[in-house]
């Protein structure tokens, strides 16, 4: 079954240059290449009127100190909103500095702060050592809203892909250990269930098919769980679609492509906070695969309204007066 039908055709031209990939061990050298690659061509103006500062928080129970890359305009008063950014990658790729340009568009068109979290990969660091890692950063962020300048009321959530699902389990681990205050999730095609794509689990007609396709879905999470991936012993912090108890949760727009292969799972979750008495809001794109924002060089109409959601739904959690319809919200400069 091939669903190269239902692709918006603004969205075609990148599977054309990019070949699918059975994801391993021995390819996971040559994706994390891959991604840096792209993220050379980005073109970076230091004079966008936004500064770059890197931190370092304390890991939690003995791990190593975690970087934290915090974004801010340089003409600034009083304390600001934060995004709290995670990157994605299926957990054993990425880096926060590949979505720098996005980081930087966030901090000028929001007049807020980005902070980003490097957090360890797998399988070098298996879970709870990203989530940990995570935490931390968000505790550092939390505990440090004055020096930094910050609103500790108003911390939101970004994250992508597997940065999705570290969000989501930050959100539980929050509300869970008291310690921290989030605002609002912004939950951008998250990786939430290890189960997806696995044998004998029902998967969707037409999706899966690019990118990031089941195949590398339960890749990602082997990587991440070991042996336990898929089982019945993997905790909730880890895939928050485990989870029994939803409410309590921050605010949450979560989104997806028609023909992601994590469609279904953020359909249902977002279904479930709804069950639970979590405000939250839902947007499935037709014919966009995984990714399709990030690979479309700003070139699709899909794209470009996906990336102005995702702002304006960040500028109304924050308080702030929604801004003018514009142009093409590129990150790229």
């Amino acid at each position: 079954m091939t669903s190269r039908h239902l692709v918006d055709p603004q969205l075609l031209p990148m599977l054309d240059v990019m070949p699918p990939v059975l994801f391993s061990r021995e390819t996971i050298a040559d994706v994390r290449a891959f991604l840096d690659a792209i993220a050379a061509t980005a073109v970076i103006h230091a004079n966008d009127g936004v500064r770059l500062t890197e931190y370092e928080a304390s890991g939690l129970n003995g791990a190593p100190n975690v970087s934290v890359f915090v974004y801010e305009p340089e003409r600034r008063e009083g304390p600001l909103p934060t995004v709290y950014y995670i990157h994605g990658g299926g957990y054993f790729s990425g880096h926060p500095l590949h979505d720098q340009a996005w980081s930087r568009l966030l901090a000028r068109e929001l007049h807020c702060v980005v902070a980003a979290v490097h957090y360890r990969l797998s399988p070098e660091t298996i879970y709870p050592g990203p989530h940990e890692d995570c935490y931390a950063g968000l505790l550092w962020l939390s505990q440090n809203a004055s020096e930094l300048g910050i609103d500790p009321a108003k911390i939101a959530i970004e994250g992508v892909s597997a940065g999705g699902g570290l969000a989501t389990s930050l959100c539980l681990m929050a509300r869970d250990r008291g310690d921290v205050q989030i605002l609002f999730q912004s939950l951008v095609y998250p990786m939430l269930d290890d189960r997806t794509g696995r044998e004998g689990v029902p998967r969707i007609g037409y999706t899966g098919e690019y990118v990031f396709t089941y195949q590398g879905n339960s890749f990602g999470w082997d990587m991440l769980l070991g042996p336990q991936s898929g089982s019945s012993d993997v905790p909730a912090y880890a895939a928050p679609a485990r989870a029994g108890d939803l409410s309590g949760l921050p605010p949450a727009m979560i989104c997806a492509g028609a023909l992601d292969a994590l469609m279904k799972e953020n359909v249902d979750y977002a279904m479930r906070l709804i069950d639970a008495g979590v405000g939250a809001e839902l947007h499935v794109y037709a014919g966009a695969y995984h990714g399709f924002d990030a690979f479309d060089g700003g070139k699709s109409d899909v794209g470009n309204d996906f990336r102005r959601l995702r702002v304006e739904t960040l500028r109304r959690a924050f308080g702030e007066k929604r801004a003018p319809k514009g142009g093409p919200l590129v990150p790229a400069a």
